[in-house]
């Protein structure tokens, strides 16, 4: 008879001895790689053990004694299997085709290989990467550094996020019990962490007499010795707690890492850990192998970390529905202290197992059943559920074998991909048709497709023996009112019949029909009756779940038909008017995406568009698709060409006084070029240079000069005005009307101008701001409004919010808003939320943003400053005006060698990379930088190349090596991205 294990939600012996991780140091750079958003409740995560993943480069397995492919045995787990972070890349389609939208993978430093038992041969640790050896370099088991931000950039372009596993605190197995010097010189980690003046010499936690105790005594005790004979570091001493950080955040810059899991947070101080994900600028969720709700929570919250993994959640999980103990005394007991979180439940990270558990079918005796009963709660109940690979396999432990005492890393961590003893593939576990795989990818739909079951408030309605039921509702912001009722059995046979009162808060109303989301053939229908007046009559199965929300409505994916006779007509030198036919669609046409030369524009609901701020002379072909309200897209129309006439241009002749001349210029009421400004090129007139610019449809350029490297001439602050037409101009500050052969007019007034700024920096308002308390202040509320008049109008955008608030102080005032503050409403530009605030007396206001959760954007703590006016705020960058459309302009600089003609293309992923696309052919401009404009996804990491036409003619290094790809994660709002190509293949 297989015993049974019995666990109890409280203290627990060990930590995680053999999967302890000892982060990487990266000295400190620039960051080359952004997040595409960091976790949040939103999300759901698949956890990645990489060493048992998939292998997809067997160039970089390990060799000889270090590897074993077979699984026959619990001392073959215990070496490396192959798995890699190509072989990651080579799956990422069977993850997203689950629905996660975050992966959690193995720490990624090159490892210690054994441990220092029999003098440094021990037993194998590389598999895991929790033991580090050489904290700058990458795992060469796993690949090259490289390899780790492909694997990023790759999740980025599928809408996946990444969560790295590290460990600060400690390192690998070196210093022998409370020894404070390495006795073995060959067996020490690589500098500067060999240095035992950083480590606490304690000798090993003794969880005989910490375990349970959750006083202070026994917490400076976990933080102070050494977890299984890993090397502890002391945070007490600076140089150590500054390099340990600084390797973390170095992947983290490097690879645009969108969150981390802190191993064995339950030995550092919580805001040591509130430091470190401060530092990373990222969510974190920590470890903490401990039942007792009170004591994980210290690790969550202001100054602590985002969220924990919910280790009291996962003993009652594991009590109830694999063993079929009571809810009550279980699932009931745990909700009912969330109390505990402040607020922060939903950032707790479920889970049903995990690396160091037993795989939760083998708990459960092998029934499919109880384990999606148990999957279907996690993704529902409150919080951010994580999964472990091969869960969706319907596979438990190697061998059906269960492990008993603190820690099981041996028969649950079996590869994807099984092999024999030689490393011949038997059978891989990637079957997209199993049951369970299926039925995670239907319960990450479900979640996605109800907001409640993320971010709503949890509330019991239901707690006895072998029942129990919830709802999730959104109780204030977008989508207010949003519920979802969870309703669960985990009676061994038989079915459930139970009527359920509604909660109070509930705004459902009798009638509401109610659709399981599992099954939409099953419904019930809200009732009058019962304690709160509202009520639903349920049956549910044995170890089975039913999760009722209103109807959705059904998914549409008829496509419109395509624009026809669609014709582009000459406005002027700067603008074109683009009409077509109607198109049709069965639900209805909603409007239409307009394409200039294969890049989109703009969209509009009319059948015409009118497209602004093209340069005079220049051939443009245009075609259209129209979108329905499911989102669905025609195909593109056929192209209509046009060219503008010659247009409204200023050409200016700059006499040489600096030898590289630039010119920093706006048409007037426009944008400034980014300075320096663009090299005016040498003309056919001996000793000037000459630049034709196309103002669009403003009067005049304004515009100073300046040698490229800080030296200016802005006409003593004043700038330059042009009208349209031909000037020359001259270094003692001259203009003259023509051209420098035949000067007619007299010199041109000195314009009356608005003063620049420092020519230095590119004229976009960057509002000074004053350091703010922490954005969570309780303030008396703001005094009685201010008279109207004097406003300012923010436009705010932030795509992982779903609801955005604004916490403000007016200038001179001393008064905040009462936290969240005001929340931001929808507005008529896609993506921002918008508020007018009136200022009455005061010039302006200075202000945080918030999702109303506890997220903040705060400008780094340094908050936000907005004058009267109307402003619009996207990731960070402040510009004057209403929104304009997300957009990045590309400006490449081409090698001297370059043909005069070029042709020169963009080409990545969105072209599916074409070498030679002609809807990606950039434009030469008159100052002989080519140019292009896309609308790219806002925070999606791209990659990109500058080619000729084909990869034999693709730019490379100044040396002719080929260079890597190029990555752009556009910020949102209108960008500039400024290139230089140093060299083509074939020139």
């Amino acid at each position: 008879m297989k015993r049974r294990l019995w666990y109890v939600p409280v203290l627990i012996t060990s930590i995680l001895l053999s999967t302890v991780i000892n982060l990487f140091v990266l000295t400190p750079q620039k960051a080359e790689a952004a997040s595409i958003g960091t976790i949040n409740e939103s999300d759901t995560i698949y956890q990645i053990m990489v060493d048992r993943f998939n292998d997809g480069d067997t160039s970089n397995n390990a060799t000889g004694a270090a590897i074993r492919y077979g699984e026959n045995s619990e001392e073959d787990f215990r070496y490396m299997k192959g798995g890699d972070w190509q072989g990651i890349i080579d799956k990422l389609s069977y993850i997203k085709n689950m629905g996660y939208t975050a992966i959690w993978i193995s720490p990624v430093a090159e490892p210690q290989m054994t441990n220092r038992e029999n003098n440094g041969t021990g037993k194998n640790t590389a598999y895991h990467g929790y033991n580090v050896k050489n904290p700058n370099a990458a795992n060469p088991y796993f690949g090259t550094k490289e390899k780790l931000k492909e694997l990023v950039d790759s999740a980025h372009a599928l809408g996946i996020k990444v969560v790295i596993d590290v460990v600060p605190n400690h390192v690998g197995d070196y210093m022998l019990g409370s020894q404070a010097y390495y006795d073995i010189p060959s067996l020490q980690p690589v500098a500067p962490f060999n240095n035992p003046a950083w480590y606490h010499h304690n000798g090993d936690i003794n969880w005989s007499l910490a375990d349970g105790r959750y006083d202070q005594w026994a917490q400076d005790h976990l933080e102070n010795h050494d977890l299984g004979g890993l090397d502890d570091i002391d945070f007490d001493v600076p140089a150590a707690k500054q390099a340990i950080f600084d390797s973390i955040k170095g992947w983290f810059d490097y690879t645009g890492a969108d969150g981390a899991r802190v191993d064995a947070a339950k030995l550092m101080k919580p805001t040591d850990i509130g430091e470190l994900q401060n530092y990373l600028g990222v969510n974190t969720f920590g470890e903490n192998f401990d039942g007792n709700v009170e004591f994980v929570s210290r690790w969550v919250g202001n100054n602590k970390e985002w969220g924990m993994l919910d280790f009291p959640m996962f003993f009652s999980v594991l009590n109830s529905f694999a063993y079929g103990q009571s809810f009550e005394s279980n699932i009931k007991s745990t909700l009912a202290q969330d109390s505990y979180y402040n607020g922060n439940a939903n950032h707790m990270v479920t889970f049903i197992d995990n690396h160091d558990r037993n795989r939760f079918l083998t708990e459960a005796g092998g029934s499919v059943d109880k384990l999606q009963n148990a999957l279907t709660f996690i993704f529902t109940v409150r919080g951010t559920p994580v999964v472990f690979q091969g869960t969706e396999q319907n596979k438990g432990n190697g061998n059906s074998q269960i492990m008993t005492g603190g820690i099981a890393d041996t028969w649950n961590r079996w590869s994807m991909v099984k092999r024999d003893t030689s490393g011949n593939v038997i059978e891989n576990y990637f079957n997209e048709n199993a049951s369970t795989y299926k039925h995670v990818a239907k319960l990450n739909e479900i979640r996605k497709n109800n907001p409640a079951l993320r971010t709503g408030t949890q509330r019991e309605m239901w707690a006895a023996q072998n029942l129990y039921a919830f709802s999730r509702r959104i109780d204030s912001g977008t989508n207010q009112g949003q519920e979802a009722i969870s309703v669960f059995s985990n009676q061994s046979n038989g079915s459930q019949t139970v009527t359920i009162p509604l909660r109070a808060e509930s705004s459902l109303t009798a009638g509401t029909v109610l659709y399981n989301q599992l099954n939409t053939a099953d419904t019930v229908t809200v009732q009058s009756g019962g304690v709160t007046g509202k009520q639903i009559t349920v049956t549910v199965g044995a170890n089975s779940a039913k999760i009722y929300a209103k109807q959705q409505q059904p998914t549409e994916t008829v496509p419109p038909t395509t624009p026809t006779n669609v014709t582009a007509t000459v406005q002027n030198a700067s603008s074109a008017l683009v009409s077509w036919t109607a198109s049709t669609d069965n639900v209805g046409v909603t409007g239409y995406e307009v394409y200039r030369n294969g890049v989109k524009v703009g969209t509009t609901a009319t059948t015409s568009y009118t497209d602004n701020g093209l340069s005079a002379s220049t051939t443009y072909n245009y075609t259209v698709k129209a979108f329905d309200a499911a989102g669905n897209l025609s195909l593109l129309s056929a192209i209509a060409a046009v060219t503008t006439p010659a247009g409204n241009s200023v050409t200016i002749y700059y006499k040489q006084g600096y030898t590289s001349p630039y010119i920093h210029y706006r048409p007037v009421g426009g944008t400034w070029t980014t300075a320096p400004g663009v090299a005016i090129p040498v003309s056919d007139v001996a000793g000037y240079n000459k630049i034709t610019i196309n103002i669009g449809s403003a009067s005049q350029l304004e515009a100073c000069f300046n040698n490229g490297s800080g030296t200016w001439d802005s006409n003593g602050g004043s700038n330059y005005l042009f009208g349209t037409g031909t000037w020359t101009y001259t270094p003692t500050g001259s203009i003259t009307s023509g051209g420098p052969v035949t000067p007619t007019s007299t010199p041109t007034p000195t314009p009356t101008v608005t003063p620049t700024p420092t020519p230095t920096v590119t004229p976009t308002p960057t509002p000074t701001v004053t350091p703010t308390p922490t954005p969570t202040p309780t303030v008396t509320p703001t005094p009685t409004a201010t008279p109207i008049g004097n406003t300012a109008t923010i436009y705010y955008k932030n795509t992982a919010y779903s609801s955005s608030y604004i916490h403000y102080k007016l200038d001179g005032s001393t008064v905040w808003t009462t936290a969240p503050g005001e929340q931001l409403q929808a507005s008529s530009f896609l993506g921002y939320k918008s508020i007018t605030i009136q200022l009455g007396t005061a010039a302006g206001l200075t202000a945080a943003f918030n999702n109303g959760s506890g997220t903040w954007d705060s400008n780094g703590s340094s908050n936000y400053h907005f004058d009267a006016g109307t402003w619009s705020l996207v990731n960070g960058s402040i510009s004057a005006g209403e929104p304009q459309a997300d957009s990045v302009t590309f400006r490449v600089n081409v090698p001297a060698s370059t043909p005069a003609s070029g042709p020169v293309y963009l080409t990545g992923p969105f072209n599916s990379w074409n070498a030679a696309d002609p809807a990606y052919q950039l434009t030469k401009g008159s100052d002989g930088v080519y140019s292009i404009t896309l609308s790219l996804p806002v925070g999606t990491a791209v990659q990109y190349k500058i080619t000729r036409g084909a990869w034999t003619n693709v730019e490379v290094n100044s040396n002719g090596s080929d260079i890597s790809n190029r990555t752009l994660t556009p910020a949102g709002g209108v960008q500039t991205v400024n290139l230089t190509v140093q060299r083509w293949k074939d020139l």
